[in-house]
Order: structure tokens, then C-alpha cells, then sequence
């Protein structure tokens, strides 16, 4: 399920990790971790995104973190029901950061290519929305 973490994290050390999070209004808590669950829809992805970037930390190199946590930058805020210039530029600056690092994935052979339709569509993101 979680492929892209390569060797970087096992699925029980990261199980664990979540198993560990305290619960918390608004958060839901995967009491069994993730290795467990089959399938996963659109919302578990959702909660699934908000807890990651917290068991990666001290797991994975500081450039995973920074690629990932700009992707999620963007994605958030891409999700605005309207943007101004200010926003714009947060999500540009976030896309840049995020392309900036996006070789540590290669490099630590968790993926071969980002040739993925929707990592390719962000491109087009902020000039849609303008």
C-alpha cells in the first residue's frame, strides 16, 4: 500500500508509529494501523495525509519531509475556495519546493519517475485558477 516509502520505513515501524498517536477531535485514529486496512477510499486518504508527515519525522531524510510536506502545502492550499495573489504565490512557492526535492525520491530508489498524470496536471494548477 504504501510502496513509495520503499526502505525508508517498514510497515511495522510505521503501524506502530500510528498506533502511538494520542487520539484527537477531528483526527481519526487507526487504532490497527495501516498494514491492516484493504480498502481505502477517498476520506481514509484524507485522514491518512493528515497524520504521515508526523511519523516520517526522525524516520526519513529531512529532503522526504520537505517534498512531501510541499506537496501537501499545495494540495491544501489548492483547495481554497478562492485565491488572490497572495495565495497564488504560496502555492507556486510550495510547487517550487517540492520539484526542488522531489530527487531525493530517485535517489533513494523509492520511485523511478514522476511521470504521473496528476503530478503533472499541478503545473497547471495556479494558471487554471487565474
Amino acid at each position: 500500500m504504501l510502496e513509495w516509502l520503499g526502505d525508508l520505513m517498514d510497515e511495522e515501524e510505521l503501524d506502530a508509529c500510528i498506533r502511538s498517536l494520542p487520539p484527537y477531535y477531528g483526527l481519526h485514529h487507526f487504532k490497527n494501523g495501516w498494514s491492516s486496512l484493504g480498502q481505502i477510499g477517498g476520506k481514509d486518504r484524507k485522514h491518512m495525509a493528515r497524520i504521515l508527515l508526523g511519523c516520517m519525522i526522525g524516520k526519513v531524510p529531512r529532503d522526504v519531509i520537505i517534498s512531501y510536506r510541499s506537496l501537501l502545502d499545495f494540495i491544501y492550499l489548492a483547495q481554497y475556495p478562492s485565491h488572490d495573489d497572495i495565495t497564488l504565490r504560496y502555492m507556486d512557492k510550495a510547487l517550487k519546493q517540492f520539484y526542488l526535492h522531489k530527487d531525493v525520491l530517485f535517489n533513494l530508489g523509492v520511485r523511478e519517475h514522476l511521470d504521473i498524470p496528476k503530478i503533472h496536471s499541478l503545473l497547471y494548477y495556479i494558471d487554471s485558477i487565474t
